[in-house]
């Protein structure tokens, strides 16, 4: 293998790992924002989905996720930390450490865990195709007031919220240029 030849396998190999990575992203940006058809773009329809109270197809986790959130009232958010990617043709092993945090009327829990995924590209897209999600530790704590009366927020801050109406959706046509998408007046990045 020439000089050239292999710094360009290491650039393809770094190219299919940010995918990887975004796939993760576009997962988690779905979940929090309570966008089901972007969490369903992130697996292949294939797919299967170990959570443990739950074991099936990826999509109907999805689906049941959906439902579940649209009855109970709460705001929640995913940090995501280590992400490790094992390369192996077109599947890769990925490794991704998670905080979520969810805020009900009630409580507030916070749950730490690891995604294990088998990702797979098709047709030149990576998606999920086998998850395991390894849970950690929890921890469940009691109400502590209104975030935006304890920071004294304008009630015209911009503030997180779901599917269409959240700040994220809205006056992003530019990445839609880039990414060769075209929308309407409401940003949809399809990973």
């Amino acid at each position: 293998m020439t000089d050239d030849s292999a710094s360009a396998s290491a650039v393809l190999e770094l190219l299919d790992k940010q995918a990887i990575y975004e796939n993760m992203m576009f997962y988690i940006r779905g979940q929090d924002r309570k966008d089901l058809e972007l969490v369903k773009s992130t697996f292949w329809p294939d797919a299967t989905e170990d959570h443990g109270a739950f074991v099936g197809s990826a999509h109907d986790f999805c689906d049941l996720v959906h439902e579940r959130s649209r009855t109970t009232r709460y705001t929640a958010v995913h940090n995501c930390g280590n992400v490790l990617i094992e390369m192996l043709g077109d599947q890769a092993k990925r490794e991704t450490v998670f905080t979520y945090v969810r805020v009900e009327t009630e409580r507030t829990i916070v749950l730490s865990g690891r995604y294990r995924d088998l990702c797979e590209k098709r047709r030149g897209q990576w998606k999920v195709l086998r998850r395991l999600v390894i849970f950690e530790w929890v921890q469940t704590l009691p109400p502590n007031g209104d975030y935006w009366e304890i920071f004294g927020y304008p009630s015209t801050a911009s503030r997180g919220t779901i599917y269409p109406d959240d700040p994220i959706y809205h006056d992003w046509n530019v990445l839609s240029r880039i990414r060769g998408t075209t929308t309407d007046e409401t940003e949809r990045p399809n990973p």
